[in-house]
């Protein structure tokens, strides 16, 4: 696919909640070669919140650091591609709206070959990250959770997602550890062990 399709907005639909309408249009995105990420949002005087969903190579590549400018210009493109999810007057949903100027209609760059390409749609779900969690926290090897992972999710992560998100999930865990270290050391420090020993043997 080297152009995008004619039917590249995704359809002016009402969803339940603002994750609902992510997910729902990030679907649409997928298989016509883009994705979307959350832009500015603002809330106007009836207040009710209007977001930006932007091409996800919207983004300016930072300019305080070289470094991540190389990592990152070879993705931007200043893309204007965009459109608006609107709050319910009655907060029991969000609509998704075309941006009247068709400028917004229009992507600078061309379609990706696949969704792998997109951050965004790599994303581990929530269930995912909960399921890598208590794998890791159960001693499993880094090789069978990716395998778990591959055999058992619809996600799309590559390796290195999975990895990653195992990486994290033995930091969190180290981090516990050593702050239930730190807890029993400081109760130590206080003698609260000999003073729970005493309430003991008054008691027995």
């Amino acid at each position: 696919m080297d152009q995008f399709p004619d039917d590249c907005l995704p359809p002016e639909h009402t969803y339940a909640s603002r994750d609902d309408l992510f997910q729902a249009i990030n679907r649409w995105a997928a298989p016509r070669g883009y994705a979307f990420v959350t832009g500015r949002s603002n809330k106007g005087k009836s207040g009710r919140l209007t977001v930006y969903f932007t091409c996800d190579r919207a983004r300016r590549p930072p300019s305080d650091s070289r470094s991540r400018i190389r990592a990152t210009c070879t993705r931007s493109t200043l893309c204007p591609f965009s459109i608006t999810a609107k709050e319910l007057p009655d907060a029991s949903g969000w609509v998704v709206r075309h941006r009247s100027d068709s400028q917004y209609a229009t992507h600078n760059h061309t379609p990706s070959t696949h969704p792998t390409a997109h951050p965004i749609l790599r994303r581990l779900s929530k269930d995912d990250k909960s399921t890598i969690s208590n794998l890791t926290k159960a001693g499993i090897s880094s090789k069978e959770i990716r395998t778990y992972i591959r055999q058992h999710s619809n996600s799309i992560a590559t390796q290195k997602d999975i990895s990653n998100s195992i990486a994290e999930a033995r930091r969190s865990s180290r981090f516990g550890q050593n702050t239930m270290h730190a807890l029993i050391n400081q109760l130590d420090q206080e003698g609260f062990w000999n003073r729970m020993q005493h309430i003991l043997t008054f008691f027995f």
